[in-house]
Protein backbone atom coordinates (compact mmCIF):
# COMPACT_ATOMS: atom_id res chain seq x y z
CA UNK A 1 0.00 0.00 0.00
CA UNK A 2 1.15 3.37 -0.82
CA UNK A 3 -0.65 6.69 0.72
CA UNK A 4 0.62 10.42 0.36
CA UNK A 5 -0.55 13.57 2.13
CA UNK A 6 -0.93 16.77 0.67
CA UNK A 7 -1.43 19.59 2.48
CA UNK A 8 -2.09 22.94 2.09
CA UNK A 9 -1.63 25.12 4.89
CA UNK A 10 -3.21 28.57 3.87
CA UNK A 11 -6.66 26.55 3.33
CA UNK A 12 -5.97 24.14 6.36
CA UNK A 13 -6.39 21.43 3.79
CA UNK A 14 -5.13 17.59 3.86
CA UNK A 15 -6.05 15.65 0.67
CA UNK A 16 -4.57 12.14 -0.31
CA UNK A 17 -2.99 9.81 -3.06
CA UNK A 18 -3.54 5.89 -2.11
CA UNK A 19 -2.98 2.73 -3.87
CA UNK A 20 -1.77 -0.49 -4.67
CA UNK A 21 1.82 -1.10 -6.29
CA UNK A 22 1.33 -3.96 -6.66
CA UNK A 23 -1.73 -3.93 -8.98
CA UNK A 24 -0.62 -0.44 -10.15
CA UNK A 25 -3.86 1.36 -9.25
CA UNK A 26 -4.93 4.45 -6.96
CA UNK A 27 -7.39 6.75 -6.01
CA UNK A 28 -7.14 10.25 -4.68
CA UNK A 29 -9.43 11.46 -1.49
CA UNK A 30 -10.72 14.90 -1.46
CA UNK A 31 -8.34 16.51 -4.26
CA UNK A 32 -7.42 20.42 -4.39
CA UNK A 33 -8.10 22.09 -7.22
CA UNK A 34 -4.60 22.24 -8.66
CA UNK A 35 -3.54 19.01 -9.75
CA UNK A 36 -0.03 18.26 -10.36
CA UNK A 37 1.23 16.95 -7.38
CA UNK A 38 -1.06 14.10 -7.46
CA UNK A 39 -0.45 13.70 -11.46
CA UNK A 40 3.43 13.47 -10.94
CA UNK A 41 3.05 11.37 -7.94
CA UNK A 42 1.04 8.63 -9.31
CA UNK A 43 3.77 8.91 -12.49
CA UNK A 44 6.24 8.50 -10.29
CA UNK A 45 4.97 5.20 -9.13
CA UNK A 46 3.97 3.82 -11.63
CA UNK A 47 0.04 4.14 -10.32
CA UNK A 48 -2.81 5.19 -12.53
CA UNK A 49 -5.64 6.67 -11.10
CA UNK A 50 -9.27 5.30 -11.44
CA UNK A 51 -11.16 6.64 -9.06
CA UNK A 52 -11.46 10.17 -7.21
CA UNK A 53 -13.09 10.03 -4.01
CA UNK A 54 -15.48 13.18 -2.40
CA UNK A 55 -16.21 12.80 1.42
CA UNK A 56 -18.70 15.83 1.39
CA UNK A 57 -19.75 19.06 -0.67
CA UNK A 58 -16.69 21.73 0.61
CA UNK A 59 -17.48 24.92 1.74
CA UNK A 60 -13.93 26.15 1.74
CA UNK A 61 -12.32 25.07 -1.67
CA UNK A 62 -12.90 24.57 -5.11
CA UNK A 63 -12.85 20.84 -5.20
CA UNK A 64 -10.14 19.35 -8.20
CA UNK A 65 -12.51 16.11 -8.88
CA UNK A 66 -13.29 17.30 -12.14
CA UNK A 67 -9.85 18.78 -13.54
CA UNK A 68 -8.25 15.30 -12.21
CA UNK A 69 -11.54 13.29 -13.76
CA UNK A 70 -11.12 14.88 -17.03
CA UNK A 71 -7.22 14.55 -17.01
CA UNK A 72 -6.90 10.71 -16.23
CA UNK A 73 -9.86 9.50 -16.84
CA UNK A 74 -11.29 8.46 -13.10
CA UNK A 75 -14.42 8.01 -12.06
CA UNK A 76 -15.36 10.25 -9.11
CA UNK A 77 -17.30 8.59 -6.63
CA UNK A 78 -19.64 10.90 -4.62
CA UNK A 79 -22.51 10.47 -1.91
CA UNK A 80 -25.68 9.97 -3.64
CA UNK A 81 -27.29 12.60 -1.56
CA UNK A 82 -25.02 15.21 -2.74
CA UNK A 83 -27.28 16.12 -5.84
CA UNK A 84 -24.11 16.96 -7.60
CA UNK A 85 -24.80 18.00 -11.72
CA UNK A 86 -21.77 16.40 -13.31
CA UNK A 87 -21.14 12.99 -14.19
CA UNK A 88 -20.33 11.02 -10.99
CA UNK A 89 -20.42 7.19 -9.04
CA UNK A 90 -23.58 7.73 -6.36
CA UNK A 91 -22.04 5.91 -3.06
CA UNK A 92 -24.10 4.79 -0.46
CA UNK A 93 -23.95 3.84 2.77
CA UNK A 94 -21.61 0.30 2.71
CA UNK A 95 -20.45 0.08 -1.06
CA UNK A 96 -17.35 -1.39 -1.55
CA UNK A 97 -14.49 -0.59 -3.79
CA UNK A 98 -11.90 -2.64 -4.61
CA UNK A 99 -7.94 -1.36 -5.82
CA UNK A 100 -5.86 -4.04 -5.58
CA UNK A 101 -5.50 -5.31 -2.25
CA UNK A 102 -6.94 -2.39 -0.84
CA UNK A 103 -10.97 -2.44 0.06
CA UNK A 104 -12.77 0.68 0.54
CA UNK A 105 -16.23 0.65 2.19
CA UNK A 106 -18.51 3.49 2.68
CA UNK A 107 -19.79 4.86 5.78
CA UNK A 108 -22.72 7.55 5.30
CA UNK A 109 -21.59 9.88 8.01
CA UNK A 110 -24.07 13.17 8.41
CA UNK A 111 -22.64 15.49 10.15
CA UNK A 112 -20.79 18.37 9.38
CA UNK A 113 -22.66 18.15 5.67
CA UNK A 114 -25.89 16.74 5.64
CA UNK A 115 -24.17 14.28 2.44
CA UNK A 116 -20.77 13.25 4.16
CA UNK A 117 -19.28 9.94 3.89
CA UNK A 118 -16.15 8.71 5.42
CA UNK A 119 -13.82 5.92 3.79
CA UNK A 120 -12.86 2.89 5.81
CA UNK A 121 -9.97 0.91 4.14
CA UNK A 122 -8.88 -2.46 4.82
CA UNK A 123 -5.38 -3.60 3.37
CA UNK A 124 -6.86 -7.21 2.91
CA UNK A 125 -2.70 -9.23 2.34
CA UNK A 126 -2.92 -8.06 6.12
CA UNK A 127 -6.31 -8.59 6.99
CA UNK A 128 -9.20 -8.15 5.32
CA UNK A 129 -11.90 -7.75 8.64
CA UNK A 130 -9.89 -5.50 10.10
CA UNK A 131 -9.52 -1.76 8.92
CA UNK A 132 -6.52 0.13 8.72
CA UNK A 133 -7.25 3.26 8.23
CA UNK A 134 -10.40 5.75 8.00
CA UNK A 135 -10.78 8.94 5.84
CA UNK A 136 -12.60 10.94 8.04
CA UNK A 137 -13.35 13.95 6.06
CA UNK A 138 -14.71 16.90 8.07
CA UNK A 139 -16.27 14.55 10.38
CA UNK A 140 -13.51 13.42 13.35
CA UNK A 141 -10.58 15.67 12.96
CA UNK A 142 -7.52 16.16 14.99
CA UNK A 143 -7.96 17.47 18.24
CA UNK A 144 -12.00 18.48 17.23
CA UNK A 145 -15.19 17.64 14.94
CA UNK A 146 -16.34 19.26 11.91
CA UNK A 147 -18.55 22.08 12.35
CA UNK A 148 -22.18 21.67 11.80
CA UNK A 149 -23.25 24.97 11.14
CA UNK A 150 -21.54 26.43 7.85
CA UNK A 151 -24.74 26.27 5.82
CA UNK A 152 -26.54 28.04 8.53
CA UNK A 153 -27.89 27.93 12.03
CA UNK A 154 -31.23 26.51 11.60
CA UNK A 155 -29.25 23.70 9.44
CA UNK A 156 -26.39 23.20 12.24
CA UNK A 157 -29.08 22.22 14.71
CA UNK A 158 -30.23 19.48 12.74
CA UNK A 159 -26.97 18.08 11.71
CA UNK A 160 -25.39 18.56 15.17
CA UNK A 161 -27.55 15.45 17.04
CA UNK A 162 -26.50 13.75 13.71
CA UNK A 163 -22.80 14.16 13.59
CA UNK A 164 -22.80 13.08 17.23
CA UNK A 165 -24.68 9.79 15.93
CA UNK A 166 -22.00 9.48 13.09
CA UNK A 167 -19.25 9.71 15.60
CA UNK A 168 -20.79 7.25 18.40
CA UNK A 169 -22.66 4.68 15.82
CA UNK A 170 -20.44 4.80 13.22
CA UNK A 171 -16.68 6.06 13.22
CA UNK A 172 -15.51 5.39 16.55
CA UNK A 173 -16.56 1.83 16.66
CA UNK A 174 -14.27 0.84 13.87
CA UNK A 175 -11.45 0.23 16.15
CA UNK A 176 -9.18 1.84 18.38
CA UNK A 177 -6.00 1.27 16.28
CA UNK A 178 -7.46 2.20 13.06
CA UNK A 179 -5.47 6.01 11.31
CA UNK A 180 -7.46 8.91 10.88
CA UNK A 181 -6.71 11.10 7.89
CA UNK A 182 -9.28 13.92 7.76
CA UNK A 183 -9.82 16.46 5.50
CA UNK A 184 -9.47 19.82 7.53
CA UNK A 185 -6.35 20.58 9.35
CA UNK A 186 -5.15 23.45 11.46
CA UNK A 187 -5.95 26.50 10.00
CA UNK A 188 -9.49 25.77 8.60
CA UNK A 189 -12.34 27.26 9.33
CA UNK A 190 -14.10 24.09 9.17
CA UNK A 191 -13.64 22.99 13.05
CA UNK A 192 -12.29 24.52 15.97
CA UNK A 193 -8.80 24.46 17.80
CA UNK A 194 -7.95 21.59 15.32
CA UNK A 195 -4.46 20.61 16.40
CA UNK A 196 -1.77 20.92 13.77
CA UNK A 197 -1.00 17.52 14.29
CA UNK A 198 -1.58 15.76 10.89
CA UNK A 199 -2.85 12.24 11.47
CA UNK A 200 -4.33 10.18 14.67
CA UNK A 201 -6.20 6.84 15.52
CA UNK A 202 -9.32 6.43 17.00
CA UNK A 203 -8.30 5.24 20.69
CA UNK A 204 -6.31 8.73 20.55
CA UNK A 205 -9.35 10.91 19.59
CA UNK A 206 -11.35 9.08 21.90
CA UNK A 207 -8.85 9.65 24.84
CA UNK A 208 -7.90 12.87 24.02
CA UNK A 209 -10.69 14.87 21.76
CA UNK A 210 -12.56 17.37 24.19
CA UNK A 211 -15.29 17.06 21.96
CA UNK A 212 -15.26 13.52 22.73
CA UNK A 213 -15.82 13.42 26.03
CA UNK A 214 -19.04 14.16 26.57
CA UNK A 215 -21.68 12.06 27.97
CA UNK A 216 -24.50 12.25 26.46
CA UNK A 217 -26.03 13.95 22.96
CA UNK A 218 -27.08 17.18 24.15
CA UNK A 219 -23.93 18.51 25.95
CA UNK A 220 -22.09 17.54 22.76
CA UNK A 221 -24.71 19.50 20.82
CA UNK A 222 -24.40 22.71 23.13
CA UNK A 223 -20.63 21.86 22.53
CA UNK A 224 -20.40 22.09 18.79
CA UNK A 225 -22.62 24.63 18.56
CA UNK A 226 -20.71 26.84 20.78
CA UNK A 227 -17.59 28.91 19.93
CA UNK A 228 -17.17 28.39 16.49
CA UNK A 229 -14.87 30.89 14.43
CA UNK A 230 -16.05 33.06 12.49
CA UNK A 231 -17.25 31.55 8.89
CA UNK A 232 -15.12 33.08 6.04
CA UNK A 233 -17.15 35.24 3.83
CA UNK A 234 -16.16 33.58 0.71
CA UNK A 235 -17.59 29.87 2.22
CA UNK A 236 -21.15 30.03 0.86
CA UNK A 237 -19.72 30.65 -2.31
CA UNK A 238 -17.87 26.98 -2.62
CA UNK A 239 -20.62 24.53 -1.87
CA UNK A 240 -23.03 25.70 -5.00
CA UNK A 241 -19.80 25.84 -7.37
CA UNK A 242 -18.27 21.95 -5.87
CA UNK A 243 -22.22 20.72 -6.35
CA UNK A 244 -22.55 21.68 -10.43
CA UNK A 245 -19.43 21.22 -10.94
CA UNK A 246 -16.02 23.60 -11.23
CA UNK A 247 -14.94 24.71 -14.67
CA UNK A 248 -12.07 23.10 -16.42
CA UNK A 249 -8.86 24.47 -17.14
CA UNK A 250 -6.25 26.08 -15.20
CA UNK A 251 -5.79 30.16 -14.28
CA UNK A 252 -4.99 31.77 -16.89
CA UNK A 253 -1.94 34.43 -17.01
CA UNK A 254 -2.73 37.48 -16.55
CA UNK A 255 -0.86 40.05 -19.17
CA UNK A 256 1.71 42.28 -17.62
CA UNK A 257 0.55 45.92 -17.61
CA UNK A 258 3.27 49.10 -17.32
CA UNK A 259 1.76 51.94 -15.24
CA UNK A 260 -0.49 53.43 -18.10
CA UNK A 261 -2.08 50.42 -19.30
CA UNK A 262 -2.36 49.55 -15.84
CA UNK A 263 -4.38 52.94 -14.41
CA UNK A 264 -6.60 52.44 -17.81
CA UNK A 265 -7.71 49.28 -16.43
CA UNK A 266 -8.59 50.56 -12.94
CA UNK A 267 -10.31 53.56 -14.62
CA UNK A 268 -12.38 51.89 -17.07
CA UNK A 269 -13.33 48.30 -15.80
CA UNK A 270 -14.79 46.68 -12.60
CA UNK A 271 -11.50 45.78 -11.01
CA UNK A 272 -9.70 45.92 -7.22
CA UNK A 273 -6.07 46.63 -7.34
CA UNK A 274 -4.58 43.98 -4.76
CA UNK A 275 -1.03 44.31 -3.22
CA UNK A 276 0.24 41.20 -1.95
CA UNK A 277 3.73 42.77 -0.55
CA UNK A 278 4.36 42.53 3.26
CA UNK A 279 2.23 45.42 5.42
CA UNK A 280 6.11 47.88 5.64
CA UNK A 281 6.45 47.93 1.89
CA UNK A 282 2.58 48.77 1.37
CA UNK A 283 2.53 51.27 4.18
CA UNK A 284 5.81 52.73 2.61
CA UNK A 285 3.66 53.67 -0.94
CA UNK A 286 0.43 52.08 -2.24
CA UNK A 287 -1.88 52.29 -5.47
CA UNK A 288 -4.63 54.60 -3.79
CA UNK A 289 -7.68 52.18 -3.40
CA UNK A 290 -5.62 48.99 -3.34
CA UNK A 291 -6.56 45.79 -0.86
CA UNK A 292 -3.29 44.43 1.23
CA UNK A 293 -3.32 41.32 1.50
CA UNK A 294 0.41 39.81 1.86
CA UNK A 295 1.21 37.05 -0.02
CA UNK A 296 1.91 34.43 3.18
CA UNK A 297 0.07 31.25 4.57
CA UNK A 298 -2.78 33.37 5.57
CA UNK A 299 -3.37 34.82 1.97
CA UNK A 300 -6.31 32.37 0.77
CA UNK A 301 -8.48 33.20 3.71
CA UNK A 302 -8.52 36.65 3.70
CA UNK A 303 -8.23 36.73 0.09
CA UNK A 304 -11.56 34.91 0.19
CA UNK A 305 -13.24 36.76 2.59
CA UNK A 306 -12.38 40.33 1.48
CA UNK A 307 -11.92 40.32 -2.49
CA UNK A 308 -15.24 41.11 -3.95
CA UNK A 309 -16.16 37.88 -6.57
CA UNK A 310 -17.19 39.65 -8.86
CA UNK A 311 -14.54 42.03 -9.46
CA UNK A 312 -11.56 40.99 -11.90
CA UNK A 313 -8.60 41.83 -10.41
CA UNK A 314 -5.35 43.80 -10.90
CA UNK A 315 -1.90 42.16 -8.78
CA UNK A 316 0.46 43.94 -7.30
CA UNK A 317 3.41 41.83 -6.13
CA UNK A 318 6.54 41.99 -4.45
CA UNK A 319 8.67 39.75 -7.02
CA UNK A 320 7.42 38.11 -10.53
CA UNK A 321 7.74 34.71 -9.13
CA UNK A 322 4.74 35.64 -6.64
CA UNK A 323 2.12 35.94 -9.35
CA UNK A 324 2.23 32.09 -9.78
CA UNK A 325 1.79 31.62 -6.34
CA UNK A 326 -1.26 34.35 -5.83
CA UNK A 327 -2.96 33.20 -8.72
CA UNK A 328 -2.78 29.04 -7.28
CA UNK A 329 -4.14 30.35 -4.20
CA UNK A 330 -6.89 32.78 -5.64
CA UNK A 331 -7.61 29.81 -8.25
CA UNK A 332 -8.08 27.13 -5.67
CA UNK A 333 -11.17 29.64 -4.11
CA UNK A 334 -12.65 30.43 -7.62
CA UNK A 335 -10.76 33.69 -7.95
CA UNK A 336 -9.53 33.08 -11.26
CA UNK A 337 -10.45 36.36 -12.72
CA UNK A 338 -6.81 38.53 -12.53
CA UNK A 339 -7.09 41.12 -15.55
CA UNK A 340 -3.42 42.13 -15.06
CA UNK A 341 0.04 41.93 -13.22
CA UNK A 342 1.77 45.54 -12.58
CA UNK A 343 4.65 45.03 -14.80
CA UNK A 344 7.90 45.86 -12.84
CA UNK A 345 5.85 46.67 -9.77
CA UNK A 346 5.25 50.06 -7.51
CA UNK A 347 8.83 51.19 -8.55
CA UNK A 348 7.62 51.40 -12.43
CA UNK A 349 4.36 53.29 -10.99
CA UNK A 350 6.06 55.92 -8.72
CA UNK A 351 8.86 56.16 -11.73
CA UNK A 352 5.84 57.69 -14.02
CA UNK A 353 4.75 59.77 -11.31
CA UNK A 354 1.46 58.21 -10.38
CA UNK A 355 -0.53 58.89 -7.13
CA UNK A 356 1.02 57.04 -4.41
CA UNK A 357 -0.82 56.78 -0.72
CA UNK A 358 0.83 55.42 2.51
CA UNK A 359 -0.07 54.17 5.82
CA UNK A 360 2.22 55.23 8.25
CA UNK A 361 3.94 52.22 10.45
CA UNK A 362 4.05 52.78 14.04
CA UNK A 363 5.78 50.13 16.76
CA UNK A 364 3.62 49.49 20.11
CA UNK A 365 6.07 51.67 21.95
CA UNK A 366 4.91 54.91 19.80
CA UNK A 367 1.43 53.82 20.12
CA UNK A 368 1.30 53.97 23.93
CA UNK A 369 3.38 56.95 24.21
CA UNK A 370 0.86 58.60 21.99
CA UNK A 371 -2.32 57.53 24.05
CA UNK A 372 0.03 57.96 27.59
CA UNK A 373 0.01 61.78 25.98
CA UNK A 374 -3.44 62.12 25.17
CA UNK A 375 -3.09 62.19 21.24
CA UNK A 376 -6.46 61.85 20.37
CA UNK A 377 -6.17 58.83 17.95
CA UNK A 378 -8.64 55.64 17.99
CA UNK A 379 -7.28 51.96 18.28
CA UNK A 380 -9.26 49.98 16.31
CA UNK A 381 -8.70 46.11 17.57
CA UNK A 382 -9.22 43.99 14.13
CA UNK A 383 -8.87 40.32 15.79
CA UNK A 384 -11.43 37.63 16.22
CA UNK A 385 -13.99 37.82 19.46
CA UNK A 386 -12.14 35.59 21.29
CA UNK A 387 -8.61 37.30 21.29
CA UNK A 388 -10.34 40.98 21.79
CA UNK A 389 -11.79 39.23 24.93
CA UNK A 390 -8.34 37.61 26.31
CA UNK A 391 -7.40 41.22 26.57
CA UNK A 392 -7.52 44.33 24.78
CA UNK A 393 -6.52 47.97 24.94
CA UNK A 394 -8.53 50.24 27.06
CA UNK A 395 -10.49 52.46 24.92
CA UNK A 396 -10.04 50.59 21.87
CA UNK A 397 -13.01 49.78 19.22
CA UNK A 398 -13.68 46.18 18.49
CA UNK A 399 -13.84 45.61 14.37
CA UNK A 400 -13.66 42.18 12.65
CA UNK A 401 -10.65 42.87 9.85
CA UNK A 402 -12.90 40.94 7.16
CA UNK A 403 -16.18 43.25 8.17
CA UNK A 404 -14.94 46.73 7.96
CA UNK A 405 -16.03 47.29 4.80
CA UNK A 406 -19.17 47.48 5.81
CA UNK A 407 -18.36 48.59 9.34
CA UNK A 408 -15.99 51.53 8.78
CA UNK A 409 -19.08 54.37 8.89
CA UNK A 410 -19.17 53.39 12.56
CA UNK A 411 -15.74 54.12 13.08
CA UNK A 412 -14.59 58.08 14.24
CA UNK A 413 -13.62 60.34 10.97
CA UNK A 414 -12.14 63.13 13.46
CA UNK A 415 -9.19 61.89 14.82
CA UNK A 416 -6.51 59.24 13.87
CA UNK A 417 -7.31 55.62 13.22
CA UNK A 418 -4.49 53.30 15.09
CA UNK A 419 -5.55 49.67 13.48
CA UNK A 420 -4.10 46.67 15.90
CA UNK A 421 -3.99 42.46 15.58
CA UNK A 422 -2.12 40.22 16.50
CA UNK A 423 0.78 40.80 14.51
CA UNK A 424 0.81 43.30 12.08
CA UNK A 425 -0.58 41.13 8.74
CA UNK A 426 -4.68 41.74 9.30
CA UNK A 427 -4.41 45.46 10.49
CA UNK A 428 -2.14 46.11 7.27
CA UNK A 429 -5.17 44.56 5.14
CA UNK A 430 -7.92 46.35 7.28
CA UNK A 431 -6.06 49.90 7.44
CA UNK A 432 -6.06 49.47 3.19
CA UNK A 433 -9.91 49.42 3.81
CA UNK A 434 -9.94 51.77 5.72
CA UNK A 435 -7.78 53.92 3.43
CA UNK A 436 -10.04 53.06 0.33
CA UNK A 437 -13.36 54.17 2.08
CA UNK A 438 -11.56 57.48 2.46
CA UNK A 439 -10.27 57.42 5.47
CA UNK A 440 -7.23 60.03 5.98
CA UNK A 441 -5.91 58.95 9.06
CA UNK A 442 -4.99 55.50 9.16
CA UNK A 443 -1.41 54.02 10.86
CA UNK A 444 -0.56 50.44 11.18
CA UNK A 445 0.69 49.28 14.29
CA UNK A 446 3.79 46.73 13.75
CA UNK A 447 4.09 44.05 15.96
CA UNK A 448 0.18 43.74 17.22
CA UNK A 449 -1.08 42.97 20.83
CA UNK A 450 1.72 40.15 20.45
CA UNK A 451 4.26 43.15 20.73
CA UNK A 452 1.73 45.21 23.21
CA UNK A 453 1.55 42.31 25.84
CA UNK A 454 4.89 41.70 25.43
CA UNK A 455 6.12 44.34 26.71
CA UNK A 456 4.09 44.81 29.59
CA UNK A 457 1.34 47.42 28.65
CA UNK A 458 -1.66 47.00 29.78
CA UNK A 459 -4.84 45.18 28.58
CA UNK A 460 -8.44 44.99 30.18
CA UNK A 461 -10.95 42.13 29.77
Amino acid sequence: MFLQQFYVESLGHYSYLIGSTEAGVAFVVDPKRDIADYMQTAQDLGLRITHILETHLHNDYVSGSRALAAATGAVIGHSAAAQLRYDHQPLRDDDRLLFGELAVRVLETPGHTPEHLCYLVYDTKRSPTVPALIFSGGDLLVGSVGRPDLLGPELGAQLAPQLYSSLHHKILPVGDAVVVLPTHGAGSSCGAAISSTRTSTIGYEKATNPYLQHGDQAAFVRAILGNQPTIPAYYPRMRPINQSGPPLGGPSVPPPLDPAAFADRMAHTQTTVLDTRDAAAFGAGHIPGAINIGLDQRFTLWAGSTLPADHALLLVVAAPDDVTAALTQLYRIGLAQVAGVLADGMPAWTAAGRPVTTVPQISVADLKAMLDAGVPMQVVDVRKADEWQAGHIAGAIHSLANRLASEAADLPSDRPLAVICGSGYRSSLAGSLLRRQGYTQVYNVTGGMDAWTGQGYPTEP
